[in-house]
């Protein structure tokens, strides 16, 4: 692999500890689900628009594959988002 290859998936996995550690953060000052599945539901109404435009925009140059990247790293926050909501969920909160 070549240092480009190396770098983005080292990249994809920093977001997708970046959404772990926000569902961490919002697990510990709040109980609302709307809070802690923000980036999860935002990035799930961007991701479509995004491969729209990919598809079916008039896109030159390197913009698809610009979209398709910015694509994979949306992915990346969305299931380190729920992976870290579903630990978290199941840690049992001694603050009551």
């Amino acid at each position: 692999m070549d240092t480009g290859t190396l770098r983005l998936i080292f990249l994809l996995v920093l977001l997708f500890l970046a959404g772990g550690i926000y569902s961490f953060i919002s697990s510990l000052f709040t109980k609302n689900k709307w809070v802690r599945f923000l980036p999860t539901l935002l990035s799930l109404l961007l991701i479509p628009y995004l491969l729209y435009q990919t598809y079916f925009g008039n896109l030159e140059g390197f913009m698809p594959l610009a979209y398709l990247l910015f694509v994979f790293m949306l992915a990346a926050v969305v299931f380190g988002n729920l992976v870290g909501n579903l630990i978290f969920r199941k840690i049992p909160n001694k603050r009551t």
